[in-house]
């Protein structure tokens, strides 16, 4: 399962953390207990790590039973990168997708 969102006039690190938020509302959803969330952008791992997101967003994080979250190196990255190039044309909104677009 995966999903598109387009952001408009958002940060980089910032665009992560939405895309995560919102990932997190999604496995919620769909009640699953273990995720591995595999992250680009150091910046956003850190600042999960480090409890940047505000208090209700935690508790969100902290329903998920067994969660590792790590970075990965954009160079292999490739997935995420094929459905970033997907969504430039898009208006803003969330996609889903059963599996990986035709792309890739």
């Amino acid at each position: 399962m995966g999903f598109s969102k387009c952001l408009e006039n958002y940060t980089m690190t910032k665009a992560k953390l939405w895309g995560i938020l919102d990932g997190l509302k999604l496995i919620l959803d769909r009640r699953f207990e273990r995720i591995l969330s595999q992250i680009d952008s150091l910046e956003a791992v850190n600042a999960i790590q480090e409890g940047v997101f505000s208090t209700s967003n935690s508790t969100l994080l902290r329903r998920i039973h067994q969660r590792t979250i790590q970075h990965i190196p954009r160079e292999e990255n490739t997935l995420a990168d094929s459905i970033v190039k997907t969504i430039y044309d898009k208006e803003p909104g969330l996609g889903l997708f059963e599996g990986p677009p035709l792309r890739v």
